[in-house]
């Protein structure tokens, strides 16, 4: 589970590494009844593969999948690739699309900052202020993610 989730975290910026730890994560995973964190790691590969032509394709496979499987909570982490995916791409009307299903999906309250941060990637604004309290500045958070969108289309700029 670890392995899937420092993966989660590596995939936004270092592609590279991305590759060797999703290597490792389904190596780990394989042969065990870990449904949730196999879906997990196509989350990740979702992230690292952000803005090529399949995402969006494999992004609605993977809906089924975690509707399949009956682990609904996970849809959540199926959109918000989604959404870096599209911000990477500029492509507004889609990245609108996937940051109104976030909206719904973390209407609870529960994982709320994956909207803000879809709106923090794209440079958008904030429909209503945040519920989220971050460890940093607001402002520091929209320009992290903001900088994680810039850098990958930096990359995929250079041909990497």
């Amino acid at each position: 589970m670890m392995q899937v989730r420092l993966d989660l975290a590596v995939s936004f910026a270092d592609l590279v590494r991305a590759d060797d730890e999703l290597a490792l994560a389904h190596e780990l995973l394989d042969g065990l009844d870990q449904c949730s964190h196999t879906l997990d790691a196509h989350v990740v590969a979702l992230i690292k593969d952000a803005c090529t032509g399949d995402v969006t394709l494999r992004a609605e496979g993977l809906q089924a999948d975690i509707e399949a499987a009956g682990l609904p909570f996970l849809h959540r982490f199926a959109g918000f690739p989604l959404a870096f995916h599209h911000a990477v791409r500029g492509e507004d009307q889609d990245l609108a699309a996937a940051i109104d299903r976030l909206r719904t999906l973390t209407a609870t309250g529960d994982f709320a900052y994956f909207t803000d941060i879809a709106h923090f990637m794209a440079a958008l604004p904030l429909l209503e202020p945040s519920i989220i309290r971050w460890t940093t500045s607001e402002g520091d958070v929209r320009s992290a993610w903001h900088g994680l969108v810039r850098a990958r289309q930096e990359c995929l700029l250079a041909g990497h």
